[in-house]
């Protein structure tokens, strides 16, 4: 295992993952990518009644805004003695994800789960289970800390 990959979305599964990446990279000597996805965001067109919700790309603020969140990162694990680098891909889909995972030689990717319904899954979809789908090397999957309801 030459390169972790850490998937992150900057939400609060972030920390958990970095800290995943951070532990076997200092474990095992790696190098870690931090690989984010500008995503697009919704914005409500105002046309009178019906008013469509449109993905526009994000404004250059939010991408100077995220970058800076994810070079603090690196920085971060860099400080504490793991070689870290950071790529942001515009493709928000899992095929370009793993499409740059197989470029960059990941032998690990680390990802987070967020716990969402099953209507979310359907409209939306389920980032990690497709990753686990197509993956070419191994997946850690870091569950978020949101309670799961028990099945009785």
């Amino acid at each position: 295992m030459k390169t972790i990959v850490a998937l992150v979305d900057l939400s609060d599964l972030t920390f958990k993952v970095l800290k995943q990446a951070h532990a076997l990279a200092t474990a095992l000597h790696r190098e870690v990518i931090i690989l984010h996805v500008l995503s697009k965001v919704p914005v409500v067109v105002d046309v009178g009644l019906i008013s469509p919700v449109v993905m526009q790309d994000p404004s250059p603020e939010v991408v100077h805004q995220q970058t800076e969140q994810l070079f603090e990162m690196r920085d971060s694990l860099i400080k504490f003695g793991v070689k870290a680098s950071v790529e942001q891909l515009a493709d928000p889909s899992v095929a370009g994800v793993l499409a740059e995972t197989r470029r960059r030689n990941a032998d690990l990717i680390i990802l987070g789960s967020h716990h969402h319904s099953t209507f979310y899954h359907l409209l939306v979809g389920n980032v990690a289970a497709d990753v686990l789908k197509g993956a070419h090397c191994p997946v850690l999957v870091v569950p978020s800390d949101e309670d799961v309801p028990e099945k009785k």
